[in-house]
């Protein structure tokens, strides 16, 4: 059975790697469809074939094709969402999904009991029913479109030629997936074909020449930072090990698991009611108050738990108050803002190759942690809570010194000039120097040379131009 459990975490590891090279081969929404293809698959690999054919080897594949698709998933749906929405939404549009991922853990928790379809005879409904989520999303998803920035790398590709730059067929996409006005969404438009053809200006799209790049460099190691953030809170451990954590602070055994569905219905409201207050602090601000407010519970715990001889009854009641702190800072902060804000701090060309390195990482330490957690729990028993902590503060001082805001990667990639003071970016970016830095990068562009160089704008003989 462990090694049904563990090809989880190897499919995981499979698909991280794999999903940069099918990202080259099918389009964002034919690899997503691709994946709930595979998910259904494994939905009946796990319930049906293992129950009633009584194949182990059934089961195992199925978990291995589960781990696949989430491996794919991590870094595909940031991706498609951070190339849907506007740069300023990238974030709010990402907490919901998370928030989604918690209340489903409380449901799994629920539905694992054996009274309810955890028992002998009722596992396969139980093992069968994510697979419905994913028949939901198949027969939708016709109606749904590609990605902007994909419509856009894809007009390159062809060699579309259009006079007016805003009757490609992009910007037509693009107008119906915005609510605001016209010169609005003319202005967005600019500005995500200004990213692009800065990265493609400066060869920045493949993996080698983003790490040899300052800027390129400096977003792939911030998202990776961010993308590791929740990994570091020990999220991942404490999951997994959620029952066993609420036995250590007293809680008895038969009441663990309603204290687990609890604290993971805590997470999903936390996400939930924090939403509106990431577009007024942004996600900067908020990852580092729930990073340092995770650490604070961690060591509270860990506390709590070597000091829970002398006083049983407040140490419990201590070690409580320390998990609903850690679940509501971990929400607020890390859960609720690593993807967007590590999607936020990327530009369009280089977005790709940072997710994948990260989602690369992210299955990496989640594997890491979850074959070693028992091992170091026997070893260090009540401290192996600080291991988190010691990442954690690492995560907070790369994000305060080395991490900026979205606004500032934004403007370090067209101008491609350093911003020492993170705060005073917003004003930069819409002063006169910088709608003349745009002018002058879109004049550039035009030029006969930089178009011979770019099949995105034409031959050099097109008479296509770009927008004023």
């Amino acid at each position: 059975m462990s090694m049904a459990k563990s090809m989880i975490l190897v499919g995981g590891l499979v698909g991280a790697f794999t999903i940069k090279f099918m990202l080259q081969i099918l389009s964002r929404q034919q690899n997503l469809t691709l994946l709930h293809v595979i998910f259904v698959v494994s939905s009946l690999l796990m319930s049906v074939a293992t129950k009633f054919g009584m194949s182990y080897e059934a089961l195992i594949v199925g978990r291995f094709l589960c781990g696949f698709s989430r491996g794919c998933g991590f870094t595909l749906v940031p991706l498609m969402i951070a190339e849907t929405t506007s740069r300023k939404t990238i974030a709010l549009y990402q907490a919901p999904t998370l928030a989604i991922l918690q209340l489903g853990s409380a449901i799994s928790n629920f539905l694992g009991l054996p009274w309810v379809l955890g028992g002998e005879q009722t596992w396969p409904f139980f093992l069968a029913m994510p697979g419905f989520f994913s028949i939901v999303y198949l027969i939708a998803s016709p109606m749904l479109p590609e990605t902007i920035t994909y419509k856009i790398l894809e007009e390159e590709n062809v060699e579309v030629c259009v006079e007016n730059q805003f009757a490609r067929p992009s910007f037509s996409l693009l107008k119906k997936l915005r609510a605001g006005n016209l010169s609005t969404v003319q202005t967005e438009y600019i500005d995500m074909k200004m990213e692009i053809s800065a990265s493609l200006r400066s060869s920045q799209t493949s993996f080698w020449n983003v790490l040899m790049g300052e800027n390129s460099r400096r977003q792939l190691f911030g998202a990776i930072v961010i993308l590791t953030t929740l990994q570091s809170t020990g999220v991942q451990a404490v999951a997994l090990y959620t029952d066993t954590i609420f036995e250590e602070t007293g809680i008895p055994k038969n009441q663990a698991t309603y204290y687990t569905i609890g604290m993971f219905v805590l997470m999903a409201l936390v996400l939930f009611a924090s939403s509106p207050l990431l577009v007024q602090y942004g996600a900067r601000k908020m990852i580092l108050v729930g990073l340092t407010g995770a650490a604070f519970s961690l060591v509270l715990l860990t506390v709590s738990l070597k000091t829970r001889s002398f006083c049983p009854d407040v140490m419990t009641k201590v070690s409580l108050t320390a998990l609903i702190l850690y679940s509501c800072f971990v929400s607020f902060g890390p859960m609720m803002c690593f993807m967007g804000f590590a999607t936020e701090v990327t530009t369009q060309l280089i977005r790709p190759s940072a997710m994948w390195i990260g989602g690369i990482v992210w299955n990496t330490m989640a594997s890491a942690i979850v074959w070693s957690t028992p091992y170091i729990l026997q070893a260090i028993h009540g401290y192996f809570y600080l291991v988190f902590v010691g990442l954690v503060i690492f995560d907070v001082l790369y994000i305060k010194f080395y991490v900026p805001s979205n606004t500032t990667a934004r403007y370090q990639i067209i101008t491609n000039e350093p911003v020492e003071n993170f705060e005073e970016v917003t004003p930069l970016l819409s002063s006169e120097i910088f709608r003349q830095e745009k002018t002058a990068n879109y004049h550039a562009e035009n030029s006969p040379s930089f178009r011979g160089k770019n099949k995105y704008y034409g031959s050099a003989s097109s008479n296509c131009s770009l927008p004023n």
